[in-house]
């Protein structure tokens, strides 16, 4: 290696980008340093900020495996003077990248000796980015960093330039050093004898002026107001123009508090780390200044950058702002209590705006002759990449890219004042609420008992519950020490929750039903330690720990924060959570998730509602069992992202939803298709819907349109929702087009358990018949014989304890869904079948049984349906109903529904049952879908009984039991059928086709 580069500040958004350009560079050792309480923390924290960027974290990791084979090859050297050790050192020699644990504000940077020798000795440039950002933070504590860190960087370079001579000290400064300087400002000034804007000014001037005080070949960099990529929008911080671009599209900043005439420097972060990377090689930039600013005339005014602000939220967001006031701020100071009032604000926002009006006061244009010698014309104009950072900046909604966990999110959140949680517990008719407060201190006192249990990262630990904020208290806890959490469904058989206990190892269980605790007798041959966390108090077996005890378990030990959260000793490439599959067609398997996995999906939900409707106050009622990969996953997480006040109510019954939907009105939601099919059918049962169906079209059939729109969704208590979404699986067309008869918009979702969510229909592009549009970093394709395939940051990275079915699930980075399926020429993604229940009958004609059940459970008494045909002459399907039904209207309901299909797919012959599928049948999956192996082994005698060659046709339309059957054929009738009480045998007659 020619160069050894160290540089500080690698963490931060600037540093990131530099080092990503320097691993480009060719014989370059890059040496970053990182503080930390240990090395592995210090690791973890860099693989945490380094997580969005795959290149940098391949050199984490090709670091400890050279590491690992140094160690090797040591521990295979007999004598420190073997000649084999020069193979030693030139393999430490040849490494790209090396971390070391340090901190700046401390003498030799707080490394050991050894190290900070060997830095002494080798480095060659330093490139010194660390910087304390904030605006008005105390002198004291700005000086840490920006003053006393950097005489210890430079204290380096000096011992470094003394060992061996060094080709480059960089200094990243600002172009604020320059205070409140009006008109030129040159490159090669500094001075002081003009007024500071912010104490951070004086800080880096102060910090630049003991850079010229040091023997070093020096080059110092002062960009202007740094914003995102020019090609992506990306930004690690929102701070400065940011926050009043914030305030201004949430519409609470009409007045502009400068002329509309001033220029704004904004200057992107990729010309500013292209410039600090190229010029620290280049040899004529030495003792030489640059401003790293667009030049005046590339800037744009206040007027201009409000004027093109407005045109973009009206074209991108649908959202037509109020024409803005510009009043400078020193005229503003007799309007501050009026200006109070009217934004409802105690000082806060005004605070801010004071503070940051001096970046938009450019009286001034800074001289870029040092830069464009060496680097030529700057080329980057602020429209080109505005719309860039505008929607970067709104996906986020404004929120900085931490290095935090959703679960240190979520205690973070707990934390604020200006965007709080309310929790509630709903149980029947009752709301319990809990405070922040509460739940967060609940949060606390669960993770210090796990540590004391010494549950920590890595281990498996399962839960199975009631939707509660004690579920959520456990979910956090076990995220913040880094063990693996198992939900399982509490509906599951407890033969399958023991398998899956002993699948992923569990080495504690806390229960949350009183009817698994009931059962827990069962358990103890696995020797699974079982925790309760019911809401009723119970009798609880003396192996079973109560909740209270529990949380009391940690009550001695100290807490451990940084920054008033604890933090996780994980990284976003930790496995957070193991879902395992329904097991609709076969044994379940554990599907693993990491921390970025969960972080990913949960920063995109916050996303997906329209911005206004994202930064009013947020209502989410969970309902669907936690432990689903939507609902624990997608629900869970995700509102903590939302840019506003939270209200989180949590459903124990899931009967209930119908009465607290209402009562809620929740601001999104997501249903499985049986909730909205049910919908439909309170509909068309009601008199106001009868008159709607039979209107004619016309001024009638429109009011009649509004009257029950607004009454369905008052009803459903689904008047509030910004969008609505179904998903598991998708809600058919006709349903979807009747909806959309009334003016409600359903939106289709497509996922599966190993890529929760991989599709989506968008507000303002709902394409019925589709499943939507691919997620953002997400792809799909379809194989040749029709699969989809997706690769994205929301699939699995693999199964838990399974890895074989990685080798036949995995192809390429792809995960091959098991759906058939085609894209449609806007992108939109279309399911046409699932691979394992595809049918292929007799005749070689593949059918698709999804669409067809799609269109059977349409019918409003039908609550499942299956059809089969595999290897069969034509179709059949058992059908189920949850109540007295008119026989006659099904049949004609059958006559339509074969009316629309291909002759291969038209169902010839039709039994329908009583609903008696249940789980503990094993009929059903815990997330009540049909275990299709199960149901054919438990009907195989009724579907052979429907594809014999006698004549069950004469039979057709009648409600029949097994005797009647019996009585009146000289047939052999299955037993099944004798047993299971009356049926309905249904049939195409001579009129079906082959």
């Amino acid at each position: 290696m020619n160069s050894r580069v160290f540089i500080t500040g690698d963490t931060g958004f600037l540093g990131t980008q530099i080092v990503r350009r320097l691993i480009k560079k060719e014989n370059c050792c890059i040496v970053v340093l990182v503080r930390g309480s240990d090395d592995e923390s210090a690791k973890r924290h860099l693989a945490r900020s380094w997580w969005e960027w795959p290149e940098l974290l391949e050199l984490i990791n090709e670091e400890d495996e050279d590491l690992k084979a140094t160690d090797s090859m040591l521990d295979e050297i007999p004598d420190i003077f073997d000649p084999d050790a020069d193979k030693v050192q030139k393999k430490l020699s040849n490494r790209k990248f090396q971390f070391v644990r340090g901190d700046i504000s401390k003498e030799k940077l707080g490394l050991e000796r050894g190290l900070y020798e060997d830095l002494v000795g080798k480095v060659t440039h330093i490139i010194h980015t660390a910087a304390d950002l904030r605006l008005n933070a105390p002198m004291e504590e700005l000086r840490k960093i920006n003053v006393q860190g950097t005489l210890n960087v430079l204290k380096l370079g000096e011992d470094a330039q003394l060992n061996h001579g060094i080709q480059r000290f960089s200094h990243v400064s600002t172009a604020y050093v320059a205070g409140g300087r009006k008109g030129h400002v040159d490159e090669n000034s500094l001075t002081d004898e003009y007024e500071f804007l912010s104490n951070y000014e004086r800080s880096k001037f102060e910090g630049e002026v003991e850079v010229k005080k040091f023997d070093l070949p020096v080059s110092v960099f002062r960009p202007g107001m740094v914003v995102g990529d020019s090609d992506t929008g990306y930004v690690k911080t929102f701070n400065t123009v940011y926050t009043i671009l914030r305030l201004y599209l949430n519409g609470k900043m009409r007045i502009i508090p400068v002329s509309s005439s001033l220029k704004i420097n904004l200057v992107p972060v990729d010309y500013v780390a292209d410039a600090v990377t190229d010029l620290t090689f280049d040899p004529t930039a030495e003792g030489q200044n640059f401003h790293l600013t667009a030049p005046h005339e590339f800037l744009p005014s206040v007027r201009e950058l409000v004027d093109f602000i407005n045109t973009w939220a009206q074209d991108d967001l649908d959202l037509k702002l109020p024409n803005p006031i510009f009043l400078p701020l020193s005229s503003m100071i007799p309007y501050v209590s009026k200006l109070q009032n009217l934004t409802g604000s105690k000082g806060g926002m005004i605070n801010t705006i004071a503070l940051l009006s001096p970046y938009f006061n450019e009286k001034r244009e800074f001289s870029r002759k040092n830069i464009e010698k060496l680097s030529g014309p700057y080329k980057i104009h602020w429209k080109s990449f505005l719309p860039k950072i505008l929607d970067y900046a709104v996906y986020m909604g404004f929120f900085h890219r931490s290095d935090r966990t959703v679960h240190e999110q979520i205690l973070f959140r707990l934390n604020s004042q200006s965007r709080p949680v309310d929790y509630y517990d709903v149980v029947g008719s009752r709301f319990k609420k809990r405070s922040s407060t509460e739940v967060q201190s609940d949060m606390l006192a669960a993770v210090r008992s796990l540590r004391s249990m010494g549950v920590g990262p890595g281990d498996r630990v399962a839960m199975v519950g009631f939707n509660s904020t004690r579920y959520l208290t456990l979910d956090v806890a076990l995220g913040l020490v880094g063990a693996v959490n198992v939900p399982l469904y509490y509906t599951s058989p407890i033969d399958e929750i023991k398998e899956i206990l002993k699948d992923c190892g569990a080495s504690v269980l806390f229960v949350g039903t009183p009817q698994i605790l009931d059962k827990l007798g069962e358990f103890e041959e696995l020797g699974t330690k079982t925790i309760s966390f019911c809401r009723e108090s119970m009798e609880l077996p003396s192996r079973v720990m109560s909740w209270k005890e529990f949380l009391d378990l940690g009550k001695s030990e100290s807490e451990i924060k940084e920054f008033g959260v604890p933090v996780a000793p994980v990284d976003f490439n930790s496995i957070a959570t193991i879902r395992y599959t329904s097991g609709t067609t076969g044994k379940p398997s554990g599907v693993t998730f990491t921390y970025g996995n969960l972080r990913w999906m949960a920063e995109f939900i916050a996303s997906m509602p329209p911005w206004i409707d994202r930064n009013r106050e947020v209502s989410y009622l969970s309902f669907l069992p936690m432990n689903h990969v939507v609902e624990g996953i997608l629900g869970t997480y995700a509102p903590y992202y939302a840019p506003a006040p939270l209200k989180l109510y949590f459903l124990e019954d899931f009967q209930d939803l119908q009465r607290t939907l209402p009562k809620v009105r929740p601001t999104i939601f997501f249903s499985v298709p049986r909730f909205y099919e049910k919908v439909w059918s309170h509909i068309m049962q009601s008199k106001l819907g009868h008159m709607y169906l039979d209107a004619d079209k016309g001024f009638k059939k429109r009011v009649l349109q509004r009257i029950l729109k607004r009454a369905v969704l008052k009803n459903a208590g689904l008047d509030a929702c910004a969008q609505l979404i179904v998903g598991s699986a998708p809600l058919s067309e006709d349903i979807l087009r009747c909806y959309k008869g009334l003016g409600i918009e359903v939106h289709n979702a497509y996922g599966l358990t190993e890529a929760p969510l991989v599709t989506i229909n968008r507000l303002g592009a709902n394409r019925i018949g589709t499943v939507g549009e691919p997620l953002p970093c997400t792809d799909v394709k379809i194989k040749s014989d029709g699969e989809v395939m997706v690769r994205g940051p929301q699939v699995t990275k693999g199964y838990f304890n399974d890895k074989s079915r990685n080798n036949h699930l995995f192809k390429d980075g792809w995960l091959l869904t098991g759906d058939y399926g085609y894209l449609t020429p806007e992108g939109s993604l279309v399911i046409t079948g699932r691979k394992k229940e595809l049918i292929v009958n007799a005749y070689g004609k593949s059918i698709s049984p999804l669409k067809i059940e799609s269109m059977l459970k349409d019918i409003g008494c039908v609550s499942e349906a299956m059809v089969f045909g595999d290897e069969k002459p034509y179709c059949i399907s058992l059908i189920w109903v949850d109540e007295d039904v008119k026989l006659d209207e099904i049949d004609e309901a059958m006559t339509k529904v074969n009316s629309k299909l291909s002759h291969p797919e038209k169902i010839k012959r039709w039994a329908v049952l009583k609903n008696d599928l249940s789980i503990e049948n094993s009929d059903l999956t815990a997330n009540l879908k049909l275990k299709r192996k199960n149901i054919v082994k438990r009907y195989q005698n009724l579907i052979k009984f429907m594809y014999t060659d006698w004549n069950v046709d004469k039979y057709s339309g009648e409600y029949v039991s097994g005797e009647y059957l019996k009585e009146r054929s000289n047939e052999k009738i299955p037993e099944n059928i004798l047993k299971s009480g009356t049926l309905h045998l249904g049939s195409a007659g001579n009129n079906y086709e082959h």
